[in-house]
């Protein structure tokens, strides 16, 4: 088994951070590609914002680029070739579209490990990557972030 494109999605949280330090690791061993995106979901914005309230979804989006840039830049200190891109829309959808499109080997993605009430209320993106994604998935947990039993 060879993965030459390895997919990241991030929410910037620790557990992204936590998944990325294998994303690197496995882009390393296989002299992979590793392809960083972070989902902007613009429904959630328009919720909480208003439509009429596009300036302020522009300044997250620009928040929220500097973040993904500074990440890049931290990555680009890796013996790795690193792209990166802020994508719209659903983000179990566009995990899912990006791998496929840039036919990505690989999906390596932070999971939160919700307990079982959470779970079903917030349900979990990286499950639904799981069962939708065009290749393997690999979920890593914070260390210490065990099961939690309902």
């Amino acid at each position: 088994m060879k993965f030459e494109r390895i997919l990241l999605p991030t929410d910037f949280s620790e557990h992204a951070r936590h998944a990325k330090d294998y994303a690197v690791a496995l882009a390393r061993e296989f002299e992979a590609e590793l392809l960083v995106i972070h989902v902007v979901q613009l429904y959630s914005y328009v919720v909480d914002f208003g439509m009429e309230n596009a300036r302020q979804y522009e300044a997250i989006s620009g928040t929220l680029q500097k973040l993904l840039d500074g990440l890049l830049e931290e990555l680009a200190a890796e013996p790795i070739q690193v792209t990166g891109r802020l994508v719209q829309g659903d983000p179990t959808a566009e995990i899912v579209r990006v791998a496929q499109d840039e036919a990505c080997d690989l999906i390596v993605m932070g999971t939160h490990g919700r307990g079982a009430l959470e779970h079903v209320l917030l349900g979990s993106v990286a499950e639904r990557v799981v069962r939708k994604a065009p290749c393997p998935v690999l979920t890593v947990r914070l260390p210490g972030h065990g099961l939690q039993a309902p």
